[in-house]
């Protein structure tokens, strides 16, 4: 067990819970239906996934399990790092995990994944061609994890009470906003978030100074923030009732707070650059349900299902015959204006991933927010 797993102590945990969120748990007993898992009993085969929310619907779980045979047992967490150390501690308890970006290598090379020739799945004839094609994600002909969506992530705010668009992320820093921000509990990703505000060269492989420079800026957002949530549909909530302001989310977030009731919502891009993510399905190498993976993907990636989880939940997908359904179904106009048909632009972007000093970004997330 490495570093990050060994040093996840009962009192950084306390620390996170402080922070108003889930935190990094220590493994748990499997299948507990713990921070709003879906559960699913199959009469076969129950695949235990680790997993967020918007990754799935309870229906969709229920059909699949008809016709597939294969139920699903859902956990969420919040922080890729979340995942990470369950898996590691976990051992053959977990089926899959879902992943983003550059942690999918880092399960592979630490022996925690199998890859698998994609290929060989039918429904992966949906996919974009560029998602069957990823180098990060390639084990020579084999792919580490089936492409599901992604996004970039930046600021979305209320313009009745931000009365001047944030166009940086120091703009967050703003007195007046104390106690408006609503963020994802995601350390790794709102210390890189620091990062990129205050100069670093490499948001996710910061020096020591580039981290003490992160942390400082957190300090100074942390009055403004009026609680750290697990899974992106409590940021939704909360900027559809008014309680938030402003946020850092995913693509589709106004389209999701107006479909919920809520008032309108801006979004602003930071001229000091912003950061993403692009994810996967993974099979975890120690599941005891190996065989069964295939099957599960391909019943659950099937493009109605995927279409209606674009509608739901804003941020594109990977699979190109759910665009298809989308434009002949009447949302080519949103589905182009969130980019649906470009999925080679996560490419581009800082993309999420593990740090090199994982436990200093902990730590440092931890003394500035969680304290």
């Amino acid at each position: 067990m490495d570093e990050l797993v060994a040093r996840m102590t009962r009192r950084t945990l306390l620390r996170r819970g402080a922070a108003g969120a889930v935190g990094l748990y220590a493994a748990g007993a499997v299948g507990a239906n713990a921070f709003g898992a879906t559960r699913v009993k199959a009469g076969g085969v129950t695949l235990n996934w680790l997993t967020w929310s918007d990754h799935y619907f309870p229906a969709q779980l229920s059909a699949v399990q008809k016709s597939a045979g294969i139920g699903a047992r859902p956990q969420l967490f919040s922080d890729d790092s979340d995942s990470y150390v369950k898996v590691k501690a976990g051992g053959g308890g977990w089926d899959m995990s879902s992943e983003d970006a550059l942690w999918v290598p880092k399960f592979y090379n630490e022996g925690l994944i199998q890859a698998f020739d994609i290929k060989s799945f039918p429904v992966a004839k949906q996919l974009y061609p560029v998602a069957l094609d990823v180098p990060f994600w390639k084990a020579g002909s084999n792919q580490m994890g089936y492409p599901f969506g992604w996004s970039s992530l930046q600021i979305y705010y209320n313009p009745k009470y931000v009365k001047t668009k944030p166009t940086s992320w120091h703009a967050l820093l703003n007195p007046a906003y104390k106690g408006t921000i609503v963020l994802e509990n995601q350390p790794t990703d709102l210390m890189a978030m620091g990062g990129i505000a205050t100069g670093a060269k490499k948001p996710y492989d910061m020096t020591t100074a580039e981290i003490a420079r992160s942390k400082e800026f957190l300090t100074q957002l942390k009055p403004n923030i009026l609680k750290l949530v697990s899974q992106n549909t409590e940021v939704i909530r909360a900027l559809s009732d008014g309680s938030a302001w402003l946020t850092i989310e995913n693509i589709g977030t106004d389209a999701r707070v107006k479909d919920a009731g809520g008032p309108q919502i801006e979004i602003a891009t930071p001229k000091e650059g912003i950061y993403g993510w692009m994810d996967a399905e993974m099979l975890l190498k120690e599941s005891s349900n190996a065989s069964s993976f295939e099957p599960f993907i391909n019943a659950m990636e099937q493009a109605p299902w995927i279409a209606k989880n674009f509608l739901t939940n804003g941020r594109p997908l990977f699979n190109e015959k759910a665009y298809k359904i989308l434009v002949n179904t009447g949302h080519k106009e949103r589905a182009d204006k969130f980019h649906y048909n470009e999925p080679e632009r996560p490419l581009g972007m800082v993309l999420k991933g593990p740090s090199s000093n994982a436990q200093a970004y902990i730590d440092a997330f931890n003394e500035a927010v969680g304290a």
